[in-house]
């Protein structure tokens, strides 16, 4: 099965009127090739609150990392080259220039912090699941 390209023509500054407006305190800072955005989430009133960076490069999927409290290592759903958050499978949903951090990328971490959460009390991810993999040219390194 041939993997789908992760290339898009959108410009990662596209974001900015979004994610100000539904998720006003991500600070987003230009980095060679796009921008990173940093922002805290907590799925529950109970949940710590989880530094979040979204690494988005131009013509590239965003990658999201979780930067505290330190996630589990063995937790499922991250990519093993990079330990980024498996969020979707690309072939059954894939980013493009007309796609939305704030009404994708970031709702949907909060959904992965949740079900993380679980599967650090019940030992099982209760979450939707697809399998994965990332080729190669997607690491950021």
């Amino acid at each position: 099965m041939k993997v789908p390209s992760f290339h898009t023509h959108d410009d990662p500054a596209q974001q900015l009127a979004g994610m100000g407006r539904s998720f006003p305190g991500f600070r987003w800072q230009r980095t060679r090739g796009g921008m990173t955005w940093r922002g805290t989430l907590s799925p529950t009133c109970e949940s710590p609150v989880y530094g979040v960076r979204i690494v988005h490069r131009t013509g590239w999927s965003p990658r999201v990392f979780i930067d505290s409290p330190q996630v589990a290592d063995d937790a499922p759903h991250r990519y093993s080259s990079d330990r980024s958050l498996c969020l979707y499978w690309p072939v059954e949903w894939r980013w493009s220039a007309k796609e939305s951090l704030a009404e994708n990328i970031v709702p949907w971490t909060a959904l992965w912090l949740y079900y993380y959460e679980i599967w650090c009390v019940v030992g099982e991810w209760l979450g939707p699941s697809s399998p994965h993999g990332m080729p190669k040219e997607e690491v950021i390194e």
